[in-house]
């Protein structure tokens, strides 16, 4: 079972942003990385202002709100709109 999170956070370089992760079985399977108007997706590993772009830490009980649960369907809207800018970028 798939498990989604939005939360926010600060890029390496000190910009905020908002991150959507998708868990299965506790792992993560792909992540959605927003800052600004730039939208990344883990099918890269790392961005340099950013840093990685899915991280490496299983879902751990209780490290996150349920308040930052999200549905798979606001997961696939983020993902869907990061890998669009991306191909268009390419």
């Amino acid at each position: 079972m798939a498990d989604h999170f939005k939360i926010e956070i600060e890029t390496l370089d000190y910009r905020d942003g908002v991150t959507y992760i998708e868990f299965i079985d506790l792992v993560p399977t792909r992540q959605v990385t927003q800052v600004g108007d730039q939208w990344l997706s883990s099918r890269r590993e790392y961005d340099a202002a950013v840093g990685p772009l899915l991280t490496d830490q299983l879902l751990q009980p209780g490290e996150f709100d349920e308040s930052d649960r999200i549905t798979s369907a606001e997961f696939e809207e983020a993902w869907t709109r990061a890998i669009s800018q991306e191909d268009s970028q390419q």
